[in-house]
């Protein structure tokens, strides 16, 4: 009799791991945060392609996806509004489903975070702005490490018009110090963005479908 109950609970234990591995899903939700470089904000006002979307047709493809929102990503976006959406739990309607921010970040089994450009970009980067940009960088992360604790993939700045090399890659190299910390993953694209066929214009630190490609195929890389 003993060893009959024991058989049975083997026999039960068998078939919950079986199910499991039948039931269970792999389907991924992409989730992006950030400004501009996010959304493939362009210098005419209206959004292409970005890296976020290449990464979203590439799980598409492969039946992997099970949610994109990107909607929390807007152009011109800085840290400090970040936070503070935060903070508030800001929620939108999107496709008739309302979703909050933390809801979304919390739900993210790849999360991407850009921002710093749209408000460093045409700006000479002094040392109070560096330091005020990495402070807020560090507020940011360290809230959504409370959120999210899957792929978070953070992408650095890069190189355009009034701000050198030097300056960008000091502040990268601190970015990237806050993002091991948080043990997310960091891209650094300053390097690959030095490439002059990856923008539309001399005028606009916006960059063209090529510059999302090879930013995506960064991304690939690590996942």
């Amino acid at each position: 009799m003993k060893k009959k109950i024991i058989a049975i609970a083997l026999l039960g234990g068998i078939l919950s791991v079986i199910i499991y591995f039948f039931t269970q899903s792999n389907e991924l939700t992409l989730t992006s945060l950030g400004d501009g470089l996010s959304i493939g904000m362009t210098p005419y006002g209206i959004e292409g392609k970005s890296f976020n979307d290449y990464l979203k047709d590439d799980l598409d493809a492969t039946h992997k996806l099970k949610e994109y929102t990107h909607e929390f990503s807007n152009a011109g976006k800085t840290v400090k509004e970040l936070i503070y959406e935060i903070k508030e739990n800001k929620s939108l309607t999107i496709k008739e489903k309302t979703i909050e921010i933390k809801q979304a970040i919390n739900n993210a089994d790849i999360l991407t975070i850009a921002i710093g450009m749209d408000e460093l970009a045409s700006t000479k980067i002094t040392r109070e702005i560096k330091e005020e940009y990495l402070h807020d960088m560090e507020e940011l992360l360290s809230m959504i490490k409370m959120l999210n604790n899957n792929k978070v993939i953070v992408i650095s700045l890069y190189t355009w018009g009034k701000n050198d090399l030097l300056t960008i890659e000091k502040i990268n190299a601190s970015l990237r110090d806050i993002a091991l910390t948080n043990n997310f993953l960091f891209i650094d694209i300053n390097k690959i963005l030095m490439n002059k066929n990856y923008y539309l214009n001399k005028e606009s630190y916006y960059i063209n479908y090529l510059g999302h490609k090879a930013i995506y195929e960064e991304i690939k890389k690590m996942l």
